[in-house]
């Protein structure tokens, strides 16, 4: 098996109101935040071989915070929505890659560990999709074989990879992931990332 990391983050997130990519979650911007997730110390995490993350609105700030050791792609019509976005990223993956993991730069909850239990299952079942399940549907981070690369790539819009998790729905092992609800869509999100650190901590 090869996976590869693809993080997408090339929104405009009108509704934040600021550069959403770039605003502090836990002392560090929030894409550094969320890809954090997926390394331990220099190197990713087992299961994950190489990352790539799409760009697009606000690339050129974006790009001064992200590590070195990550491929950075920037869509230059990502305007058209994620999934389009998914499906132009689709071809950074390399030939030999027989999964992708695919990742939002905004579901600020996800954990190391979350991931890692999503690693585990591709690796004991690698002809089914794992995806993640919140709010009774199933959704990112989710790991597709590579049999659904050309589907993928096919994508249009805003609908992103949700389309295909449907229609292989007898394919799909879900994962209870209810922290994956969470994206940060607007600065009012941002309070509900503090109150869920105040439970925890209690």
């Amino acid at each position: 098996m090869k996976t590869e990391l693809l993080l997408l983050a090339a929104g405009q997130s009108k509704r934040f109101e600021g550069i959403k990519q770039l605003t502090n979650i836990h002392g560090q911007p929030m894409i550094c935040h969320c890809l954090s997730q997926y390394y331990q110390g220099d190197k990713w995490i087992d299961g994950i071989d190489n990352g790539h993350i799409a760009l697009g609105s606000n690339a050129a700030l974006i790009i001064d915070v992200l590590p070195l050791s990550i491929n950075k792609y920037v869509i230059n019509s990502w305007e058209n929505g994620m999934g389009h976005t998914l499906a132009k990223s689709i071809q950074f993956l390399a030939s030999d890659t027989t999964h992708v993991l695919i990742a939002l730069a905004d579901q600020v909850l996800i954990t190391q560990q979350m991931i890692m239990d999503m690693l585990s299952q591709s690796k004991n079942y690698p002809q089914n999709i794992i995806a993640a399940k919140y709010a009774g549907k199933v959704g990112a981070p989710s790991i597709f074989p590579r049999e659904y690369f050309a589907e993928l790539s096919q994508l249009t819009a805003d609908r992103g990879a949700k389309a295909i998790l449907g229609k292989y729905s007898q394919q799909v092992i879900a994962i209870e992931m209810p922290e994956a609800a969470l994206d940060i869509d607007t600065q009012k999100d941002l309070i509900g990332i503090a109150i869920k650190d105040a439970k925890i901590k209690h």
